[in-house]
């Protein structure tokens, strides 16, 4: 939450979701509070995830946050305290025009996604990272033994001024600490 960057290294059902998407949420809220998103803009904050399976998993727990603020601040346009915070799923194997659709309808504050399908909406400049200040790589390791560094590279590049980065992983590999070194700034490294 106080925006550094962030090594996290934990196993498996430690509440690493918990701990990224919070924060993911809490930029959101605070771009919204400060100045609504308009129809074309977003997202705020990204998750990769290396699979779709995990991306969707993610997106749910993203979309839970969202929806109970929502709920619980009556969703801005009623009185209550709390804009509405939206999320977006994007994976491949599914229709990608359904999945821009949000953005060009009202803007999007938070995506999940896997490498490849980010990366492609972004070279066809569906989507731009113009506004986006916070990304989270979960299951960093496994991204790259899966060989999404060059996807992940170029998803980086298309940021444009400071942003956060947190790196999650069950495990620290020497190619994982060399990717930290060369993507992270002054990193926390949280081990549990």
């Amino acid at each position: 939450l106080s925006g550094r960057d962030m090594v996290g290294i934990a196993f498996t059902g430690s509440g690493k979701t918990l701990s990224f998407s919070l924060p993911l949420v809490m930029a959101a809220l605070e771009e919204e509070a400060r100045m609504p998103l308009a129809p074309g803009e977003g997202p705020v904050g990204i998750v990769l995830a290396p699979s779709r399976e995990l991306a969707r998993q993610t997106y749910e727990v993203v979309t839970e946050f969202c929806t109970a603020l929502t709920e619980s601040g009556g969703g801005g346009n009623n009185g209550g305290r709390y804009p509405s915070i939206r999320s977006q799923l994007l994976i491949g194997g599914e229709s990608a025009r359904d999945q821009l659709q949000p953005f060009r309808d009202k803007g999007v504050h938070c995506v999940v996604a896997t490498p490849g399908r980010l990366r492609d909406f972004l070279k066809k400049r569906s989507i731009n990272l113009d506004i986006c200040r916070y990304i989270c790589l979960d299951e960093a390791d496994r991204m790259l033994d899966l060989g999404f560094d060059e996807e992940v590279g170029e998803i980086m590049n298309h940021f444009h001024h400071q942003r956060q980065t947190i790196l999650y992983s069950a495990t620290f590999p020497k190619k994982f600490q060399d990717f930290a070194k060369q993507t992270l700034v002054r990193p926390v490294v949280v081990n549990v």
